[in-house]
C-alpha cells in the first residue's frame, strides 16, 4: 500500500517528466533538427525593454533564473531522456542572450560540458542590435552552433510602435556579421503586431530570406497576460487576428520560405500546460503549424483538382498524411467545395513541388518572382 504522500512524490516527478519530453519535443520542433536538445530558460534576461507584446513570465512559468550547477543537473537528467545522448546541444531560451550580465557564466558552463562531452554544442536567441564584431570575436572562440536572431519583422515603423531596440538596419548588419563569421543563424518573425498588414509580413519574409537565415520561426501575436498590449486590449485600443485570418497569413510566407529552400522551425507559438491561461486574446493553437501546412495543402488539393479537371480525385496512399489535415480538416474542406478525395495503393501520384511553385507563381505574383 503506498501512502499519499509518496503518491504525491510520484505524480510529481511523472508530471514533471512528461513537462520536460514534451520540451525536448518542443526543441526539436523549433530548430527543425534531428539533435537532442536541452533547453534553459532565461525570460526576460538582457533585454534593456520590455516589448508591448512580451511577457516571459507568463509564456514559460520560470521566474527564477538557473545558476550553474542547474544548468548542470538539468543536462544531466535531460540526458537520460534520451536515446543517443552523445548528440545533445544545449539552448537557451527567453531573454537577449548576447545582453546579459550572465552571459559569460552560460557560456562558461556551457564549455565545460562541451569539454566533458555532455553536448556538442550551444545555441541561444538574441536581439539583432547585440551582435557586434566585439560579440563575433568572442562567440567565435565559444562552441556557439545555432543563433536565431529575434527579428519579429523588417518594417521600420512596427518595430519602434512595440519598443523593439533595433531597426532594420541592425538585422541587415547583423546578418551580414553572422554570415561572414560562418555561424549559423536563423531569423523569428511575428504576424499581428499592431499597424501590420499582409503586405509587411510578406515583404519580412522575403528580406528573412535575402539575407541568409538558414531557417525562419513565425508565430502570431497573442496578447498574454501581464503585457503592455494586455492594457491596450482590455481597453479596446488593440485587436489581435483572428486564427483564420493569421493561418491566411502565414500559410503564404511560408510557402515562400519552402520555395526558398530555407527551413520553416516552428509555425505558432510555444506555450503549455498551464501557461495556456495566459494568453488573453488572439491565434493561439495548439496545432497552428499543422493548421498552416492544411491550408497549403488545400490549395495544392484545389490547383491539382482544376488543373487535371476532375473533382473526384483518387490519391496514392502515401499522400494520406499530407492531404486528410488536422482533424480531417483538408479532406472535409475540400468536400464542402465539391472535391472528393480517397486514398488507394495505386492512385494518383501529386508533384506537390510543382503545384507549390505554381501557386507561388499564381498567388504571390510579384513577391515570389523576387524571393
Amino acid at each position: 500500500m503506498i501512502d499519499c504522500t509518496t503518491w504525491k512524490v510520484t505524480q510529481k516527478a511523472n508530471c514533471l517528466r512528461f513537462v520536460e519530453c514534451s520540451l525536448i519535443n518542443t526543441a526539436r520542433s523549433v530548430y527543425n533538427i534531428d539533435m537532442n536538445i536541452v533547453p534553459i530558460f532565461v525570460p526576460h534576461e538582457g533585454c534593456r525593454t520590455r516589448c508591448t507584446f512580451c511577457n516571459e513570465y507568463s509564456a514559460t512559468g520560470v521566474r527564477k533564473l538557473p545558476d550553474k550547477e542547474g544548468v548542470l543537473s538539468t543536462v544531466k537528467r535531460y540526458r537520460g531522456y534520451f536515446r543517443n545522448p552523445e548528440e545533445t546541444e544545449l539552448a537557451f531560451y527567453g531573454g537577449t542572450f548576447t545582453g546579459t550580465g550572465r552571459q559569460q557564466v552560460y557560456l562558461d558552463v556551457a564549455e565545460e560540458l562541451v569539454q566533458k562531452g555532455l553536448i556538442k554544442g550551444i545555441r541561444f536567441s538574441t536581439s539583432p542590435e547585440q551582435i557586434s564584431e566585439e560579440m563575433i570575436a568572442i562567440l567565435k572562440s565559444t562552441s556557439i552552433s545555432f543563433i536565431e536572431l529575434g527579428v519579429q519583422s523588417f518594417d521600420d515603423d512596427l518595430l519602434k510602435d512595440c519598443r523593439r531596440n533595433h531597426g532594420s538596419r541592425e538585422v541587415y548588419e547583423a546578418a551580414n556579421r553572422l554570415r561572414s563569421s560562418g555561424i549559423d543563424f536563423g531569423i523569428h518573425l511575428m504576424t499581428g503586431l499592431p499597424g501590420d498588414s499582409e503586405e509587411k509580413d510578406i515583404y519580412s519574409t522575403k528580406e528573412a530570406i535575402r539575407v541568409g537565415a538558414s531557417s525562419v520561426r513565425i508565430h502570431p501575436l497573442v496578447v498574454l497576460k501581464g503585457s503592455l498590449l494586455e492594457y491596450e486590449y482590455l481597453h479596446g485600443r488593440f485587436a489581435p487576428q483572428g486564427l483564420q485570418e493569421s493561418i491566411e497569413i502565414i500559410w503564404k510566407m511560408y510557402l515562400l520560405i519552402l520555395l526558398a529552400d530555407v527551413k520553416v522551425s516552428r509555425m505558432g507559438i510555444c506555450i503549455y500546460g498551464e501557461q495556456i491561461e495566459n494568453v488573453v486574446a488572439g491565434p493561439f493553437h495548439p496545432a497552428f503549424g499543422e493548421l498552416v501546412r492544411d491550408r497549403l495543402m488545400l490549395e495544392v488539393i484545389r490547383r491539382c483538382s482544376k488543373d487535371i479537371d476532375r473533382h473526384a480525385l483518387k490519391l496514392d496512399r502515401k499522400y494520406k498524411k499530407w492531404f486528410t489535415g488536422h482533424k480531417r480538416a483538408v479532406l472535409e474542406r475540400a468536400s464542402g467545395e465539391g472535391i472528393m478525395i480517397d486514398f488507394c495503393d495505386d492512385g494518383v501520384d501529386i508533384d506537390i513541388p510543382f503545384y507549390m511553385k505554381l501557386i507561388g507563381e499564381e498567388i504571390l505574383g510579384e513577391a515570389y518572382a523576387k524571393t
